[in-house]
Order: C-alpha cells, then sequence, then structure tokens
C-alpha cells in the first residue's frame, strides 16, 4: 500500500490530473514491479520516481525487447539535489539488465529534451502534425463501410511500420479506455478490397486525431470522413508519421540504447551487405563500450582489431544514426530508418 501511496502523491504533485483517470490509472496500469523510486535523506520517504514498463520495438525486421520511461516526477521541495539524476542512472542499468535493446520516452516539457540527452537519450522520434479547417470534408472515394475497432485490425496496421514501439492486446485495450475516458473515441472502417483504417480521436476545442493507421489514402480518407461526421464543424489536426515537409515535423519522443549488440545484431541480419567496424563509447552502461565488427549477416565484439574503424561514436549519436532517415543512413554507409511512438500511456 506504501508504495502506490507514494506514487499517488507524487504523481498529484507533479501532473495536472483528473482524479478519474488516476484511479483508471492504478486500476488498470500500474504496478508495484514497474515503480523505481528514491527516498529524500531529509524525511526518509520518496522524493522521486518513474515507472519502468516493457514495449517491444520492431526494427530491421526484428522484434526485439525494449522499455519506456514515464511518469518521471520529484517532489517540489527535494527538486535540484540530483535525485533525478541518480534515480535515471538506476533505471538505465536495470532495463539493460531485464535485457531491452533500448528504452523510450516522451518528455513531458519541450526543456526535458535538454535534460535527458545528458542520458544518452536521443531525438529520434517526430510527427507531421496537419491541420484541417471546419471547411474541410474528407472524400470517401471507395465503398467503405464503419466497423468496430478490434484490436486484431490494429495489429495488421501497426505490422505495416517497418519501426515502431508495437501494442499488446492488454496494452490496446488500455488505450482504448485512455481515449474514451479523455471525452475521445476510436472509428475504424474497411472494404471488401482489403482497405482498412482506424483513428484515435482526442475530442476536445478542436478534433485531434493522435493516431491514424491506414493501409492506403482511400482508407485513410474514408475513416477521416467518419470523424468529420462526427465532430462536425470543428477544425480538425491529424498527427502521423513525418512526411518530408519540414515545417509541420516537430520531435515526439526520445530514444536510450542499452544493448548495442542486440541493435547491431538485427541490423546485420537484416542487411548482410554491410560492412562496418564501430567502436562505442557510453559513459553510463560500461558494457556497451567497445568495438564491434558488423558484417556477413552477424555482428561480434572485437577486443582488438587491426581492421580500421569506420565509426566512432557515443551512444547517444549512434541511436542517431540508426534511427534517423535513409538520407543520413547513406553519409554512414548504415540503413537508417525513422521509428514510430504513439498511443502511450503516460
Amino acid at each position: 500500500m506504501t508504495r502506490r501511496g507514494d506514487f499517488r502523491r507524487l504523481f498529484r504533485e507533479a501532473f495536472d490530473g483528473n482524479a478519474a483517470w488516476l484511479e483508471w490509472y492504478m486500476e488498470r496500469v500500474y504496478s508495484d514491479d514497474n515503480l523505481l523510486t528514491l527516498d529524500s535523506a531529509a524525511t526518509g520517504k520518496a522524493a522521486s520516481m518513474l515507472m519502468i514498463s516493457r514495449c517491444d520495438m520492431m526494427y530491421q525486421g526484428s522484434l526485439l525487447p525494449s522499455g519506456y520511461i514515464s511518469c518521471v516526477a520529484t517532489a517540489r521541495a527535494e527538486r535540484g539535489q540530483g535525485l533525478m539524476h541518480r534515480l535515471m542512472v538506476r533505471a538505465l542499468n536495470i532495463c539493460a539488465g531485464r535485457g531491452y535493446a533500448a528504452v523510450s520516452l516522451i518528455p513531458a516539457e519541450s526543456r526535458l529534451y535538454y535534460l535527458y540527452s545528458d542520458f544518452g537519450f536521443e531525438t529520434v522520434y517526430y510527427v507531421d502534425e496537419q491541420r484541417y479547417t471546419s471547411l474541410h470534408a474528407f472524400a470517401r472515394q471507395r465503398d467503405f463501410a464503419e466497423v468496430e475497432p478490434e484490436y486484431a485490425m490494429f495489429r495488421r496496421l501497426e505490422a505495416m511500420r517497418p519501426c515502431s514501439l508495437r501494442h499488446s492486446e492488454t496494452d490496446y485495450s488500455c488505450v482504448l479506455d485512455d481515449v474514451r475516458l479523455s471525452g475521445g473515441f476510436v472509428v475504424a472502417v474497411s472494404d471488401r478490397a482489403g482497405g482498412e483504417a482506424m483513428a484515435f480521436v482526442d475530442n476536445g476545442v478542436e478534433a485531434r486525431v493522435i493516431e491514424l493507421l491506414a493501409t492506403d489514402g482511400y482508407a485513410a480518407e474514408a475513416v477521416l470522413s467518419v470523424v468529420r461526421a462526427r465532430v462536425g464543424e470543428k477544425a480538425v489536426s491529424v498527427i502521423g508519421m513525418p512526411c518530408g515537409r519540414s515545417a509541420s515535423i516537430r520531435p515526439r519522443g526520445m530514444l536510450r540504447i542499452l544493448n548495442v549488440d542486440m541493435l547491431l545484431d538485427a541490423l546485420a541480419a537484416a542487411h548482410p551487405e554491410v560492412e562496418q567496424v564501430i567502436r562505442v563509447r557510453d559513459p553510463i552502461l560500461e558494457t556497451n563500450n567497445a568495438v564491434f565488427v558488423v558484417g556477413k549477416g552477424s555482428c561480434r565484439r572485437a577486443p582488438d582489431t587491426m581492421r580500421r574503424i569506420t565509426l566512432d561514436v557515443e551512444i547517444d549519436v549512434l541511436a542517431g544514426i540508426l534511427f534517423s532517415d535513409s538520407r543520413t543512413g547513406e553519409i554512414f554507409g548504415i540503413p537508417s530508418v525513422r521509428p514510430f511512438i504513439s498511443l502511450m500511456l503516460d
């Protein structure tokens, strides 16, 4: 009961929130096993906390065990004493010990991107937000019908993304509850030709589509036409994967590599033509400080090598190369891929 009480106390102090939402979170999402805290030297009470949950990542055709950090908070009276720094270092070591390839998070404020970069996190998740006025009508050009938004469809559509965090059926159920608790809704459409689409909508002063998954543009337009019918004349914004228009792209989240071997193994298996000798430096996780030889479909450590180092990087720079657009990867001779993060419970 004490740990749950610590979480409630710190959460209420750090975040503006709906009491009903917090009670739902405690019932459906919270787990003592995922809570990490650090006590105050003055009071002996938990003064800093974060939650660590598992959220696997599809990367280069491999589904890798990964983590997600949320609910990062420190009591107001204890801030500025280095508690969160100690807690974050501990969290990274725990995540690495669990065998996670990487860990992701979404900073609650823009200024926190700089704070998390000190721990080796790199901004790799971006979104493209498009806005439509109340006059914009979405066209339904094929015979799409509205259907129940089931997990099976969600899983098929999510699998179309080559690099993203994946949601289990339990995660999906919690996402549906979360959207509906905040006054939003989820809609889905399909047609006989195999077209499918889903839209997760935050229905406030304007309608904000926080996630749009579709097999193609026709399906996307069809599900947005359903959204338009639901929200009437509200302005509609749609958050999606970056599509190259820099004016509409903004940062969404950060990733920290925990296990270099695991990521480079996946990359090598998917691209046996790649040959690299990469030296990595990691100031927090000692096990990542090594030379990695990538070639012929595998990755191995080389305690000493006569081969020329082709890439000599800090751990955050490696993340910036592996998880970037293809143009960045071409510079280094590495197949880069832009990851995507969405529908995370914070």
